[in-house]
């Protein structure tokens, strides 16, 4: 007896070991590549951006859906656990006589799932989510950074004979199990024409989409000059902190599992954003959830706060 106790407590101790070893796999953090295979070339979004007549948007605007936090540990490998704040924004790009948004947000139902971690800090705004609504009705073209229901969801209130003006690529379309989390109801999937296949495409004066699959199969970078000449790339979920890029500092293993996300092409484009930042520093990423960087623009005046009537 007391060799099948022993016996057992080495089978306990080794499997404790693996357990240990695996979880600290899973959470700890890992270098980025030095080098990537994922190419932005500058000039040429520049030289798109400039290809369709007129000027570009006058400017950027910014609404706030909601508030949340999510532990630090998953936001950034091998961190602690404790609350990150976090926002979920809709930006809208403002012509003289027209508008175009980039992502849509999400519905009040949907926002117990992304307060999961809450801790007591979180906020639905439903002002932010009224004009949310109101921009969706009036805007010319709608375009959504990546399929998460997040970013997608809001497009589900759009008009069925509006949804020429939801603009998804093929890999967003071909995402059905997305598509039925966003819940988009199957008259308004019927509207909808995948955009042309293209690496880059542009889509409005200033306006480029630049593919960058990795998060989800249809992740896309938005490259916008404006009037004035100022530059923004929206990044969508590349990084959900400006500090990942700039520290080269991801999430863990564990999270990409959970995502589902093509881990080798989000690091490679973590690296490609953070060698485009030093090389260019007066182009502006702007990451979607993070809210020391909205506060920051808004102070800068590259993001103006609500939207246009």
């Amino acid at each position: 007896m007391g060799r099948r106790l022993r016996n057992a407590a080495l089978v306990l101790v080794a499997l404790a070991l693996v357990l240990a070893v695996a979880w600290r796999w899973l959470t700890a953090r890992e270098a980025v590549p030095a080098h990537s295979d994922y190419r932005i070339e500058l000039e040429s979004l520049r030289t798109l951006a400039a290809s369709l007549p007129g000027p570009g948007p006058r400017e950027i605007r910014s609404v706030l859906v909601a508030e949340v936090a999510l532990p630090r540990g998953v936001v950034f490998a091998g961190e602690r656990f404790e609350p990150l704040p976090q926002v979920h924004q809709v930006f809208q790009l403002v012509w003289e006589d027209r508008s175009l948004l980039v992502d849509t947000g999400f519905p009040p139902e949907a926002f117990e799932q992304v307060s999961a971690f809450g801790d007591g800090s979180e906020r639905y705004h439903e002002d932010g989510w009224r004009a949310v609504e109101a921009a969706l009705a009036k805007a010319e073209q709608i375009f959504v950074t990546h399929e998460h229901f997040d970013h997608l969801a809001g497009a589900a209130r759009l008009a069925p004979e509006r949804g020429e003006r939801l603009r998804l690529n093929a890999a967003q379309l071909a995402n059905a199990a997305a598509l039925d989390e966003s819940e988009l109801p199957e008259p308004l999937r019927a509207k909808l024409v995948p955009l042309e296949p293209a690496p880059a495409l542009a889509v409005a004066p200033g306006v480029v989409l630049m593919a960058a699959p990795g998060h989800t199969p249809g992740s896309q970078l938005v490259f916008v000059r404006r009037a004035d000449g100022r530059e923004v790339l929206f990044l969508g979920d590349v990084a959900w902190n400006a500090d990942q890029i700039r520290n080269l500092h991801y999430r863990p293993r564990l999270v990409t599992l959970a995502l589902g996300e093509d881990r080798s092409q989000v690091l490679a484009q973590l690296r490609a954003l953070h060698d485009l930042a030093a090389a260019h520093p007066e182009l502006v990423q702007i990451v979607s959830h993070d809210r020391r960087q909205r506060a920051e623009l808004l102070a800068d005046g590259v993001l103006a706060e609500g939207f246009a009537p």
